[in-house]
């Protein structure tokens, strides 16, 4: 799998953009982004399990701004999604949209840092 079979997916031209340009700058923030995505998607899932909606919408728009800088349009969405269902405290569709987000970041986390390298080429 590979970006070219995401493009709905992934959008790599945009997020370099917002970087200027700057490839190094933008294979750093994936690099974060690979950190940051997995304590916020553990904080959600702590959150939800506690009730705290709030807070779970609250850390959904943290990672919906990571998700945008880093052009995964996907996980954008998805966790855009999750923030407004949470705060609307609808714990049920908060918890559809959880595996859908999880199974996007993990998309992210594999093919982002691979494919970032070949914007390069």
């Amino acid at each position: 799998m590979n970006l070219n079979d995401n493009s709905k997916r992934f959008d790599l031209t945009s997020a370099l953009k917002r970087f200027s340009g700057d490839l190094e700058l933008l294979e750093e923030a994936i690099a974060i982004f690979a950190e940051e995505a997995v304590k916020h998607l553990d904080e959600i899932k702590i959150h939800l399990e506690q009730g705290k909606l709030k807070e779970a919408s609250a850390i959904s728009h943290t990672l919906k701004g990571e998700c945008g800088a880093v052009g995964a349009v996907q996980a954008y969405s998805l966790s855009r999604s999750m923030e407004k269902v949470a705060a609307e405290e609808n714990t049920n569709e908060t918890l559809k949209l959880l595996p859908q987000l999880e199974k996007e970041i993990s998309l992210a986390l594999e093919l982002l840092p691979k494919e970032s390298k070949q914007l390069n080429l």
